[in-house]
C-alpha cells in the first residue's frame, strides 16, 4: 500500500508537471492553460449530468422497491471523477474523463467488488454490521 501512496503522491505529480511542461513547450503557454481549464469546465458538466442522472436512477429504484446499487456505485465514482477533473494536468484529466464512461465505471465496480468478496472469502477483511 505505501509504494502505491509513494507512487501517487510523488511520482503522480512530478509526471503532471513533466506533461504540462511539454505541452506548453509544444503549443505554448496560454493553450495548455485553456486546455486545462476547459477539461475542467467539461468534467464538471459531464459529472453534473452524469450525477442526476445517477440520483433519477436512484430515485427509480426505490420507487420500484429496489436497492439503488447501480446507482450509488455510479455516484461513488463520479464522486471519486470530479477531483481528478478539477485538478490541472492532463494525466488527472485523463483518469477523470475515463470515469465518466459508463463500461469503464462498471469494469471498476465489478473489479472491485470481486476484490472485496475475495478478501472477505480469504479473511483478511470482515465486514461488522451495527444495529441500533
Amino acid at each position: 500500500m505505501i509504494p502505491f501512496l509513494i507512487t501517487i503522491f510523488v511520482l503522480g505529480p512530478i509526471a503532471e508537471i513533466y506533461v504540462l511542461i511539454t505541452a506548453g513547450s509544444a503549443v505554448g503557454v496560454w493553450p495548455v492553460i485553456a486546455a486545462c481549464l476547459g477539461t475542467a469546465a467539461l468534467g464538471g458538466w459531464l459529472i453534473r449530468l452524469q450525477g442526476m442522472a445517477a440520483l433519477n436512477a436512484a430515485r427509480q429504484d426505490m420507487s420500484d422497491g429496489r436497492a439503488p446499487v447501480d446507482a450509488v456505485v455510479d455516484g461513488v465514482l463520479l464522486i471519486l471523477a470530479a477531483p481528478f477533473l478539477m485538478t490541472p494536468g492532463f494525466i488527472t484529466d485523463a483518469v477523470g474523463f475515463s470515469l465518466l464512461i459508463p463500461p469503464v465505471r462498471r469494469a471498476l465496480a465489478v473489479y472491485f467488488l470481486r476484490w472485496i468478496q475475495n478478501r472477505i472469502n480469504t479473511g483478511s477483511a470482515t465486514i461488522t454490521i451495527h444495529r441500533p
